[in-house]
């Protein structure tokens, strides 16, 4: 360890350097402190004063809130991409060659060298990377179900806090969340007990890390940084009743003694509300509560680097090897009391605590962003115009203005005042004035269509101007038309309306990656959990649910009906039925295994080809069947035309020997007639018999 005397003047230097740099800091952010203000009072629909002074008292001070209907629906919008019903918007992955422990890759080398003893196959290099890498995936999925359960604690609501997140990124530019936080928590175990064999429960109090959202108002960032990554020092700011800083004093790892003494001597606390929180409370319609200023005091903290002469000046331990760097340190203080120096528990630079989601990050949008308010201003300031003089000139002519002449009215008549619900004008004249009625209305023109088309046209650029179109929210007043019907034109046009939303999802996958991270970085560093640790990644899966649900079930159902045989031979449909019942948030659960889905339908194939070989055996037969009795009638007929043909033969002869005994002509004649017919009707074989008459 250094060498160096720590000493109550290092402390106090440090704490004076501190409260400067923070000083340096708020006034860098005081512009913003401006916009965000301007930002929230679109996103509540009220007028910023400049505006206000504008606007007569009499005239109307409507305020349609397009931009809170944007932000609350692209938050949804985000929501419902971000974190889908059924599954986690991230996964952990092994790196492609992982590393593991030297004692588990001799275990499983073991394990393989028994195997080889025992088949005679030689161990391949690649059987070695195969059981490493199922090795490493089975630490990964348990690594993945440690980090899943620690953000489904119901302290936690990890949705809500990246819900706040982005609502916070859309309306102010960016959203900031602190992780790990680490909390203690019990835990019930089971312990054997050597002496009876018995397993019995204990009570243990474990570390828990969970994450935590933070106000843009209570974060002080380097504005000078080109972007968050790159911040060498973060300040946040903390008001805390008198209990809760006292309570430090119970931490070992702040000073006791300097918190003490702070709170002799600054009873009634040191906090003073900021001109932005004024106007806060102005909005949030709170200005009107007692004094918030009363026994409070308000906390830095700085993570940052610090020199190392600097921390082993103030009691920290810092090698001599260490002496010519720069240490991440975790710093304390209120007012230039400095209350905690360490150095940092986690990570190695301060975004690695605070993990920010930037609404619009790019080279112009500074480390802040742009939120959409500020995106849409103009457009909102138009609607908001427009608006106004509709509302006027529908007051204008909502009901008749009358104009009197009072001259022409009997005296006691004569200041009569308004005589309807809107106006009166009064006037004076003789003569000529005198023509015309003494009462008689007033007719303002009517401009409720044009100054409608002006509203809608504003609208359809405000809709260009967010990436959040109208028809995305529901709000299409009028139908799409029938070439939206098809589920691939609806996907084309959703497609379309997503093209620049993926920036802002990915821009919260790097938000989602970095928040697991630091949940799996303390796992690997304090988990007391070995069999989970190991070499992984974290990948977001935030921009694969771009597609629409109902248009990606629409689009997998199109794609399976044009599917041919020979693809559908190739294609893994368990996996394609998963994909459709995620499509449409249903339960996978509720499918068989793969295993068993298999068999049943190996059963089903081999249950289909039996039918197949009874059909056609049925068929066969049924063909056999009907061959035979064709062949049985061409027979029977054949029987039937020999029977008849003896038939004739035998009346042939009988009318040949008739014809020989014919004893007149006419008889003669006769049986001539009838031996002509039957050798007709005979088979052409059949010959007369010889001698008979021609």
């Amino acid at each position: 360890m250094a060498n160096i005397k720590t000493t109550d003047e290092e402390l106090s230097d440090l704490g004076i350097h501190l409260k400067k740099m923070l000083e340096e800091f708020i006034r860098d952010r005081s512009l913003l402190e401006t916009q965000w203000l301007t930002n929230l009072r679109q996103y509540q629909g009220k007028y910023d004063k400049d505006v206000l002074a504008r606007i007569a008292d009499e005239r109307s001070h409507v305020y349609p809130r397009d931009t809170r209907v944007k932000i609350k629906g692209g938050v949804a919008k985000m929501m419902e991409m971000m974190f889908p019903s059924l599954e986690k918007n991230w996964e952990l992955s092994v790196s492609p060659n992982p590393s593991i422990p030297k004692e588990d890759l001799q275990n499983i080398l073991d394990v393989l060298q028994a195997q080889e003893a025992e088949t005679g196959a030689a161990v391949a290099s690649d059987d070695i990377e195969r059981a490493v890498r199922v090795f490493a995936d089975t630490r990964k999925d348990k690594m993945e179900a440690e980090i899943a359960d620690q953000l489904a604690d119901p302290g936690v609501d990890y949705p809500q806090l990246c819900k706040k997140v982005v609502r916070s990124g859309y309306i102010y530019g960016f959203g900031v969340a602190r992780s790990p936080m680490v909390r203690m928590q019990k835990e019930r175990t089971w312990v054997l007990d050597t002496e009876t064999g018995e397993y019995k429960a204990e009570t243990k109090m474990l570390r828990r890390p969970y994450p935590e959202g933070v106000r843009v108002w209570d974060i002080y960032p380097d504005l000078a940084a080109l972007s968050w990554v790159e911040q060498e020092t973060i300040f946040e700011r903390m008001v805390l009743t008198r209990h809760d800083f006292g309570a430090l004093r119970m931490r070992p790892d702040f000073k006791k003694e300097a918190i003490k003494e702070y709170l002799k001597d600054n009873p009634s606390g040191n906090y003073t509300a900021k001109s932005y929180e004024t106007e806060l409370q102005t909005i949030a319609k709170t200005s009107n509560l007692s004094d918030r200023t009363a026994r409070r005091y308000e906390v830095y903290r700085a993570l940052g680097f610090v020199s190392a002469h600097t921390l082993a000046a103030v009691g920290v331990k810092v090698s001599d090897d260490e002496l010519d760097q720069d240490i991440f340190a975790d710093l304390w203080f209120i007012g230039d009391t400095v209350i905690k120096a360490d150095r940092a528990a986690f990570g190695d630079r301060p975004s690695d605590q605070y993990q920010a989601f930037i609404y619009t990050e790019d080279e112009d949008a500074g480390l802040t962003g742009i939120g959409l308010p500020e995106e849409v201003r103009d457009s909102q300031m138009s609607i908001c115009a427009t608006t106004r003089a509709l509302m006027d000139n529908v007051a204008a002519i909502a009901g008749p203005i009358f104009e009197v002449n009072t001259n022409l009215l009997p005296v006691g008549r004569r200041g009569i005042g308004a005589i309807h619900a809107f106006m009166t004008i009064e006037r004076e004249g003789d003569g000529v004035e005198a023509s015309y009625p003494a009462v008689r209305d007033i007719h303002t023109t009517s401009h409720i269509d044009e100054i409608l088309k002006v509203i809608a046209m504003q609208r359809q650029q405000l809709d260009i101007e967010s990436n959040l179109p109208a028809f995305t929210m529901g709000g299409v007043q009028e139908p799409l038309g029938e070439a939206f019907r098809t589920s691939g034109n609806m996907s084309m046009m959703m497609g379309g309306a997503n093209m620049v939303t993926k920036d802002t999802v990915r821009a919260f996958d790097k938000f989602t990656t970095t928040i697991i991270n630091s949940m799996l970085s303390w796992n690997m560093e304090f988990n007391e959990k070995e069999d989970i640790k190991g070499d992984f990644q974290v990948v977001a899966k935030g921009n694969l649910s771009l597609v629409a649900k109902e248009v990606r079930g629409a689009a997998l159902d199109q794609f399976v009906m044009t599917l041919t045989p020979e693809e559908r031979a190739i294609l893994d449909t368990y996996g394609l039925l998963v994909d459709r019942l995620k499509a449409r948030d249903l339960p996978t659960d509720r499918l068989l295994p793969e295993k068993d889905a298999n068999a049943v339908l190996k059963g089903m194939k081999e249950a289909a080809a039996q039918a197949a070989q009874v059909e056609q055996g049925l068929t066969t037969a049924k063909t056999e069947g009907l061959a035979a009795g064709a062949e049985g009638k061409r027979l029977d007929t054949q029987v039937a035309a020999a029977s008849a043909d003896a038939t004739i033969r035998e009346i042939l002869s009988r009318v040949d020997m008739n014809l020989a005994n014919a004893k007149s002509s006419e008889d003669k004649m006769q049986l001539e007639n009838l031996r002509t017919l039957l050798s007709t009707a005979a088979k052409p074989t059949v010959q007369p018999p010889k001698g008979s008459a021609a």
